[in-house]
């Protein structure tokens, strides 16, 4: 039995601390979607509502239309997006784990400067303009589609699969593409998961972008949604009826929304747990 002392303590003390400052806030951020105007009113905000209300969800859900436009749009920048980051990242991760690379340190100085040294907004916002990206969706993914970070980690992760494996395939007539697709990525799982997570995660918290590149409000992403209700909401500008607006709370509705958007990330990524910490270990290890 291993005995703890005093840092361990000390450890897991500062770990729920951490833990309470994280999900107290977030507790009391789903109360508040659950509470009507009235009790925001005469309680305030607290932990437990008074009464539980749906009105906040049933504004957003039912009432309007505009939080699904928003969610396909989130949905289609982050599947699609991250499919494309882990075909870029793989296929130069792949790529740069390979000795006999012609310029091999040289390409990889390069890529590691991009992460010290960026062209600035402006720059990009020209960049995006010039490939007739702005307005689009797709301005949302392709100035992300390398992380040098990630693709960094997943080289690493590359590096350190047996060599024997692939003389062999070599030996059989196989070529790197086929190498890549049938042994490297099948058995570079975890490091995939965790990377792709990572670009996951990245689409769709973000809303920088959108502010930037889209005019439209109809290709507006979650976020970028979100972040309108937070500073400038009105919930007589949509829809919803008189008697629902009457005990509506601003704040529900914008609570109600944070609590939307996070959902989904918070259910896939149980499924992706098991992944996470093998994946970031190993491919962190080597350099």
């Amino acid at each position: 039995m291993v005995r703890k002392n005093a840092f361990d303590y000390a450890n897991s003390a500062l770990m729920l601390l951490f833990c309470c400052s994280i999900i107290v806030p977030f507790l009391f951020v789903v109360s508040q979607s659950l509470m009507s105007n009235e009790d925001v009113l005469k309680h305030g905000v607290t932990l437990i509502p008074k009464h539980i209300t749906f009105y906040a969800y049933k504004y957003l859900l039912v009432d309007n239309t505009f939080l699904y436009r928003a969610f396909a749009n989130s949905v289609f920048v982050t599947t699609v997006g991250t499919g494309l980051c882990l075909l870029v990242t793989g296929g130069m991760a792949y790529a740069l784990s390979k000795k006999y690379l012609p310029y091999r340190h040289a390409i990889t100085l390069f890529v590691m400067a991009t992460m010290f040294f960026s062209g600035g907004l402006i720059p990009s916002y020209l960049l995006v303009v010039g490939l007739g990206l702005k307005n689009s969706l797709w301005a949302l993914m392709v100035p992300s589609f390398l992380s040098v970070w990630n693709m960094f980690l997943l080289r690493n992760f590359f590096m350190e699969l047996p060599r024997e494996v692939e003389e062999s395939a070599y030996l059989d007539g196989a070529n790197d593409v086929t190498i890549l697709g049938r042994i490297a990525i099948p058995m570079s799982l975890p490091a995939l998961a965790t990377i792709g997570l990572f670009y996951a995660v990245g689409f769709w918290n973000s809303w920088v972008p959108a502010s930037i590149y889209l005019n439209d409000p109809d290709k507006w992403p979650l976020q970028m949604l979100v972040k309108t209700l937070l500073t400038s909401f009105d919930p007589s500008q949509g829809g919803g009826s008189q008697d629902l607006l009457m005990v509506l709370s601003k704040d529900s509705v914008r609570s109600a929304a944070i609590i939307l958007t996070t959902l989904p990330i918070m259910l896939v990524y149980p499924f992706l747990q098991k992944y996470f910490v093998k994946g970031i270990t190993v491919g962190s290890i080597k350099g």
